[in-house]
């Protein structure tokens, strides 16, 4: 009989500090931090703003296995 082996993983929120000031003109899809936590195993899987004082900026979700 297989064996089933429960995946864990971990998590990691990550404020795209690149997007902060950008003109209309910039474009905020490009940030090399992603690229470097990319080569390390995580994994986007979600993107959401997070509030501050009278400004937003994104966020990314990430994880990988432990």
């Amino acid at each position: 009989m297989a064996t089933i082996t429960e995946t864990r993983w971990e998590y990691l929120i990550a404020p795209l500090q690149e997007a902060k000031g950008l003109k209309k003109s910039d474009d905020p899809w490009e940030p090399d931090s992603l690229n470097e936590l990319g080569a390390e195993g995580w994994e986007a899987v979600g993107i959401s703003l997070k509030y501050g004082d009278l400004m937003a900026w994104p966020v990314v979700l990430l994880k990988r296995p432990r």
